[in-house]
């Protein structure tokens, strides 16, 4: 699966970050790789366990890591975080976490297992030293905690937390920043969430603006974006002005192009704008109805629609069923 759209946002949020801190990130880069000398893997790109240490040991604080997790807010991550702010409770937000999250630290992902009282999450680095190792550890479990306390605002009630490492030095900074039960030396380095914790609501969760955000992280995730292809670009135009959907003459006119051309060249890619307009509207309606309770009036006008019996129709049409008996076999 293609990630370099979304993951370009986490860059730029990190690198965005590193300048706050009075940290130069190009500086950073040059660093790590003069750092590599002449090995083997000089020719390969820097793993962001290398830019990670390099960035510490410029700065001479050995808890850069927390402080670069600590100050990335959701905000910073664009599409992907209000898609966070928008789930309905924190085991949502878990899930779209999983599902587009993975891609922040390259050779590093998250594993869930699922017991009777909660879920654990373990951490698994396939790259870079022990300490380079502690430092994605430190960015991540604070980039997790100021997460949930942008989402929920209370405690984090039920959470407890193993490191494969030994106990920093700087362990009293984990202290302040962390309030949950702490244990090193684990086989694992794994946070663990209690039931009670998941089903706690977000407090700025709204299902409809969720449907809109979760899809354009799907766009992101899927390549759309990575390419300059006019439909791939009509396509993302069209899902951040849903609500308010642009005409064709206004999305030539943001592209600086006339609407002759811009339906030249979308027929020189094998569709036109109706196509587009109209997967997107499916696309979306679908979701509407799987993920919200809105009614098929509601739909409608979320979609456009002067009347609900004219997006009956083209739903009809599109899936060869209608909006009811698709939310029947839809629902679990």
């Amino acid at each position: 699966m293609a990630t370099n759209a979304l993951h370009a946002i986490v860059i730029k949020a990190f690198r965005d970050r590193l300048a706050s801190l009075g940290i130069d990130p190009l500086e950073v880069i040059e660093t790590a790789s003069r750092g590599r000398g002449a090995t083997a893997s000089a020719q390969s790109p820097l793993t962001a366990h290398e830019v990670l240490e390099s960035a510490v040991a410029m700065s001479g604080d050995t808890t850069l890591a927390i402080k670069i997790g600590n100050g990335l807010d959701l905000g910073k991550y664009g599409t992907y975080g209000f898609a966070l702010m928008s789930c309905s409770d924190m085991g949502a937000a878990l899930e779209l976490f999983l599902r587009y999250g993975q891609t922040f630290i390259q050779s590093s992902s998250w594993h869930r297992s699922v017991s009777k009282d909660g879920v654990t999450l373990r951490l698994q680095q396939n790259t870079g030293t022990s300490y380079q190792k502690m430092l994605v550890t430190e960015l991540a479990f604070s980039q997790l905690h100021l997460a949930s306390k942008l989402l929920v605002a209370r405690p984090a009630e039920g959470v407890r937390v193993h490191f494969s490492y030994s106990k920093p030095a700087h362990f009293r900074v984990y202290e302040q920043n962390w309030p949950f039960p702490m244990e090193f030396d684990q086989e694992h380095t794994q946070i663990f969430m209690s039931d009670q914790w998941l089903r706690q609501r977000v407090r700025t969760g709204d299902p409809t603006t969720n449907v809109l955000f979760s899809q354009q992280c799907e766009e992101l995730v899927s390549g759309m974006t990575e390419v300059d292809e006019t439909a791939a670009i009509v396509r993302r135009l069209l899902i951040h002005s849903a609500g308010n959907f642009l005409s064709i003459s206004e999305v030539a006119e943001q592209l600086h192009i006339t609407e002759r051309t811009l339906r030249r060249r979308l027929a020189a890619e094998g569709t036109d704008f109706r196509t587009i307009f109209d997967d997107i509207k499916n696309t979306l309606a679908r979701n509407y109805l799987r993920k919200t309770s809105l009614s098929v009036v509601e739909i409608a006008d979320l979609l456009n629609y002067s009347e609900a019996t004219n997006f009956h129709r083209a739903f009809q049409r599109w899936n060869s069923t209608t909006p009811a008996n698709y939310r029947q076999q839809a629902s679990p």
